[in-house]
């Protein structure tokens, strides 16, 4: 964590810890021992626990440091499969990231690897859901042009985005199917467990 180096902050204490006031933005953040900091109202990664797979992580600026901006995201790779033209279950690194009820996405790594699955053109996909109970659901999801996330699409009749939340916090055992609607080529499958989620989300976002 950055040492904090602001030219000008009010400081005052509360419940027993040092909040500095930030007067180019109105932020506070929670001074630490260390000399560290972070924003007030974040959570800390050793301050929750019963998530399961699931981490709370907070977004960067163009610096590098963080910000108040906390999404929730699997504290390690998810794994699976893909096929396309040129292979045939190959092995699949996958990350779910969560900033809301309406904002779920997905970010594919072919070939296990560090580069995500990325859109040259607007792309569409269809996606099976199969929750806990053994119960498929379709849905449909969009890739952007020039992104690498798949978000359950919401400019539907149905909320996919909300249903996809909803079968999270059912949690248990889901398991996903993605392929692409244009040629149908590309196949991605994952299995993970959701246990925990709505206490990380709980913890995050609230009830």
């Amino acid at each position: 964590m950055k040492k904090l180096l602001f030219l000008l902050f009010i400081p005052f204490v509360s419940f027993g810890q040092l909040i500095a006031t930030v007067d180019e933005n109105g932020k506070k953040v929670v001074l630490k021992k260390d000399g560290t900091w972070i924003y007030q109202g974040q959570i800390e990664k050793d301050d929750y626990s019963g998530t399961g797979i699931w981490a709370i992580n907070y977004f960067v600026d163009d610096f590098g440091d963080p910000t108040d901006k906390g999404y929730i995201a699997p504290s390690y790779y998810i794994k699976g499969t893909f096929s396309n033209s040129a292979t045939t279950n190959s092995e699949l690194n996958v990350i779910i990231i969560i900033q809301s009820k309406s904002d779920i996405a997905v970010q594919l790594y072919e070939y296990a690897g560090d580069t995500p699955v990325k859109a040259y053109s607007r792309d569409s996909y269809n996606i099976s859901v199969k929750d806990n109970s053994g119960v498929k659901h379709s849905m449909d999801g969009v890739m952007f042009e020039g992104g690498n996330r798949i978000y359950f699409d919401p400019n539907r009749k149905k909320d996919y985005v909300s249903k996809m939340h909803e079968l999270l916090a059912q949690e248990g055992e889901i398991t996903v199917v993605i392929t692409d609607k244009k040629y149908g080529l590309n196949r991605y499958q994952f299995k993970f467990n959701a246990n925990g989620y709505n206490a990380a989300f709980d913890k995050l976002f609230g009830q």
